[in-house]
């Protein structure tokens, strides 16, 4: 994908180029999640391992971790929901966005969030 200070600025209005950069950082932070989600697959698979041998001290503390990686997830998916609502989405549907809900709890509430992975307080058993 090009940068967008890498395009012509002369023949753009300031609401293309606030859209292509807009674009630019929804890339950047969908390339962020996916590699949280990596952590996340990491961390999940090193507790269950930890729960299975009975190391309580490890598997609190990849708890925590997780923990940390679902909060900069979910904030991540805050910023991308944000971008949308403000530079991606056509005006009409802005409009009706903003009739319906208004503020930025209307991107936060347009897509539930589905966690794949074990929570941080499930036990393992064997």
């Amino acid at each position: 994908m090009t940068s967008p200070s890498n395009v012509d600025a002369g023949d753009q209005t300031p609401e293309s180029a606030n859209r292509l950069q807009a674009e630019h950082l929804r890339e950047m932070l969908l390339a962020q999640c996916e590699q949280l989600d990596a952590d996340l697959a990491t961390y999940g698979a090193a507790l269950e391992r930890y729960q299975r041998r009975g190391e309580q001290t490890q598997a609190r503390r990849i708890r925590g971790m997780i923990r940390a990686a679902e909060r900069e997830r979910r904030s991540v998916q805050d910023l991308i929901a944000g971008l949308e609502c403000r530079f991606l989405v056509t005006e009409t549907a802005r409009s009706e966005q903003a009739r319906r809900l208004p503020g930025l709890a209307a991107a936060r509430q347009s897509a539930p969030r589905v966690h794949p992975y074990p929570t941080p307080h499930r036990v393992i058993r064997n």
